[in-house]
């Protein structure tokens, strides 16, 4: 198994554009990025895609934080289905992290379902993100999301 990381940055990456809005879609349906949101995203965030064997697994997106320009905010971490529980979320997650970090980062947010144990597992005993807060429906009634921190 080959793996590789590379930072998005060509909108005209269309296929790769459109595998990643479907592995988005896939984990978070309604919620997802679309086509027109990469894009943007491309632009004025950071966008890290993982491959296998050539093929996009999952990807990992920024933004700046505009009141705060030493923090960021990781909008959102996805591995397709198939490639799943692999370590690819812990490779990109590492990889990205010194990534953002080179910019003058020297916090990133996140947001996570307070039932996506998982994920929890991952950021708080791996990579050291602390609980900063709860938010009750913070996406609409009963999206509920833990807010969790990390200084780098």
């Amino acid at each position: 198994m080959v793996v590789e990381i590379e930072q998005l940055t060509d909108h005209n990456k269309q296929a790769v554009i459109e595998q990643v809005v479907e592995i988005e879609r896939d984990a978070f349906g309604e919620g997802a990025l679309n086509y027109w949101g990469l894009v943007q995203m491309l632009h004025y965030g950071l966008v890290y895609v993982i491959y296998v064997n050539g093929t996009p697994a999952g990807l990992i997106y920024y933004m700046r934080e505009m009141t705060k320009a030493d923090s960021a905010y990781l909008y959102s971490l996805v591995i397709a289905d198939g490639y799943r529980n692999r370590g690819l979320g812990s490779q990109l997650l590492d990889y990205s992290l010194a990534k953002v970090e080179k910019y003058g980062i020297k916090k990133v947010e996140l947001t996570v379902a307070p039932g996506h144990k998982q994920a929890i597992y991952l950021y708080q005993n791996k990579f050291g993100f602390k609980k900063k807060e709860f938010r009750k429906n913070e996406y609409g009634p009963g999206e509920d999301r833990v807010i969790l921190e990390v200084d780098l």
